[in-house]
């Protein structure tokens, strides 16, 4: 070998080892999205986790060569074998066999089932192929999913992947902190709800201001409002109640989307599973009254919308409260 090949050969075996210390590296979690990625990262690694446990393969795999693959595979650095179809098909016969032999151990009544002769160097390639595959498959999700164009970091969700399965506590505890990202999903999606139908939102907010300068219209602390069309006499429910009521819903442009006259009988149901709007408005009627309802969209629906209901749409409601059951 030259003294140029010598040279050569040295700076493959730095990288590799450089590549095989780097898969442990900890970046700094400062922001809201750094800690949302590391913590998307431990939910996803707990479900990809669970998977491989009923596979049994969650006590046979090596993974410091799982996640160095994982790791590589996903930055795009060398790997020490590729996952082409050779060893794509090796990689799913050991899956296939696995799953053989734990199939058969759960319907053995003999004990007769041999135990799996599994050599370290099989063990060692499919931690390693996995890791190659997995860090593919999650690297592509990240801009599938316009994870990256929320602000989520790659880096830190395999960190939090690595981390909860290799360290004895995470940086963050992953299980108490899950709604930190369920949270922040809901946040853009509402974000993208807004830029959508921003223009119901606020056409419905300038129909309740005009409209609460009406003489005949009470606005409640919520921002609800409503007029008396007919006051009853009877007793007033209580969010436990399970009320009798006619109702008819219409949009601002008076449309009609939905009205017990339609269906035929009145409605039946317990005060506290309906929107917030009615929850507050049935619990100061009495029974033979009926109101005009003007909802606003965050005591009916909100950016979520339903149906036929658009995100953001204020609604009308005509409600008589017919009769308290329970």
């Amino acid at each position: 070998m030259n003294f140029k090949n010598i040279l050569f050969a040295s700076a493959v075996v730095a990288l590799m080892v450089s590549c095989s210390q780097s898969y442990k590296k900890q970046s700094t979690i400062i922001t809201r999205t750094d800690s949302v990625s590391y913590v998307l990262g431990g939910v996803y690694g707990g479900r990809q986790m669970a998977l491989y446990e009923q596979y049994g393969l969650d006590t046979l795999l090596d993974f410091n060569r799982y996640f160095e693959a994982f790791y590589n595979s996903a930055n795009h650095k060398p790997l020490k074998y590729e996952l082409d179809s050779v060893n794509n098909q090796f990689l799913n016969e050991f899956i296939m066999l696995i799953q053989v032999y734990n199939q058969r151990m759960a319907y053995d009544t003999t004990g007769d089932v041999l135990g799996l002769a599994l050599t370290k160097s099989r063990l060692d390639s499919t931690s390693y192929l996995l890791g190659i595959a997995d860090g593919v498959t999650f690297s592509n999700m990240f801009p599938y999913a316009g994870l990256d164009t929320m602000g989520l970091k790659f880096n830190l969700f395999y960190e939090g992947y690595r981390e909860l399965v290799q360290e004895d506590k995470p940086r963050i505890d992953i299980e108490n902190n899950t709604d930190i990202v369920s949270n922040f999903f809901a946040e853009m999606q509402e974000k993208e709800m807004l830029n959508r139908f921003g223009d119901v939102k606020r056409e419905g907010e300038e129909f309740l201001a005009r409209n609460k300068a009406n003489s005949d219209v009470v606005t409640t602390a919520t921002g609800l409002q409503y007029t008396i069309i007919k006051e009853g006499k009877g007793p007033k429910p209580s969010l436990n109640s399970k009320v009798k009521v006619h109702y008819t819903g219409t949009f601002l442009d008076g449309s009609v989307f939905d009205s017990s006259l339609i269906h035929g009988e009145p409605a039946e149901f317990y005060l506290y599973n309906v929107i917030d709007g009615w929850k507050e408005a049935l619990q100061l009627m009495s029974v033979g009254s009926k109101w005009k309802l003007f909802v606003p969209q965050e005591l009916a629906y909100g950016w979520q919308g339903r149906s036929q209901i658009k995100p953001y749409s204020m609604l009308i409601f005509e409600v008589e409260l017919l009769d308290i059951l329970e």
